[in-house]
């Protein structure tokens, strides 16, 4: 059984005492981080699921890198609508920037779908993305496989959280279909815990490291529920038979909103 951790929609400013909606996103980001130091050092793998830093430039991502450094686990991440795709492969390590896993029967295979922005926070898998995705179905090799990336690939029933999804869902779900290798898809961006089915597959998504949102709202509303406000990542238990099972850690010492 391997287990992976997700961390996902830090939104880390490039000076740490600046807030963002009302919150001081380093220290939230740190408490994530002194948890999992605690609890799970034994994970296999971190993923950082995008909009890691806040269109805050290089001093963002070196701070983030060095923190991971000091944290010590294998790490990988991919970059959401709010991150600069150059200055991550500039400023991580080959193994940060990494576009698959093998990880004993499972093959985590990372997208970057912030291809084609609509200047709101949506996002697509490009050409490449998608024709590097059929390649590895095609593989047809002994191993789960579980996709990682930034936007949902399906509507959650928020407004303005749909509009702002994966705009070439309809091109992945085809791909997938039938693919009986395919065990889960992991994603961000919404600030939200979700578990779904869709298709035969299932769907995984973290709260974020920075202030969440409410699900299923028409228009941008922060989080008032005081048990879900606080900052917070996933545990993923990758079973040998293909099942996934997934809890959330809400920090018991978390910061304030």
């Amino acid at each position: 059984m391997q287990k992976i951790l997700q961390i996902t929609d830090i939104h880390l400013q490039a000076d740490p005492t600046e807030k963002l909606q009302g919150a001081v996103i380093e220290q939230r980001w740190l408490c994530v981080l002194a948890h999992i130091q605690a609890h799970h050092l034994d994970a296999d793998l971190l993923m950082l699921t995008g909009d890691l830093v806040h269109h805050s430039g290089p001093v963002a991502y070196q701070r983030l890198t060095r923190h991971l450094d000091e944290l010590g686990l294998p790490a990988v991440w991919i970059p959401g609508n709010h991150d600069n795709v150059e200055e991550m492969s500039l400023y991580g390590s080959v193994a940060l920037n990494r576009d698959t896993v093998d990880l004993g029967g499972w093959r985590v295979v990372l997208l970057d779908s912030t291809a084609a922005p609509d200047g709101r926070g949506s996002g697509s898998l490009s050409s490449s993305e998608i024709q590097r995705l059929r390649n590895e179905l095609d593989r047809q090799e002994d191993k789960h496989l579980l996709l990682v990336l930034h936007h949902n690939p399906l509507a959650l029933g928020s407004v303005w959280q749909d509009a702002i999804a994966l705009q070439n869902a309809d091109q992945l779900w085809p791909l997938l279909k039938n693919n009986t290798h395919v065990r889960g898809i992991i994603f961000g961006h919404v600030h939200q815990q979700w578990t779904l089915n869709h298709k035969g597959v299932a769907l995984f998504s973290s709260p974020a490291v920075a202030p969440q949102y409410k699900a299923r709202c028409s228009d941008v509303t922060l989080e008032d529920d005081p048990a879900l406000t606080g900052p917070a990542y996933r545990v993923y238990h990758l079973q040998p038979d293909g099942n996934i099972m997934a809890e959330t850690v809400r920090p018991v010492d978390s910061v304030a909103p």
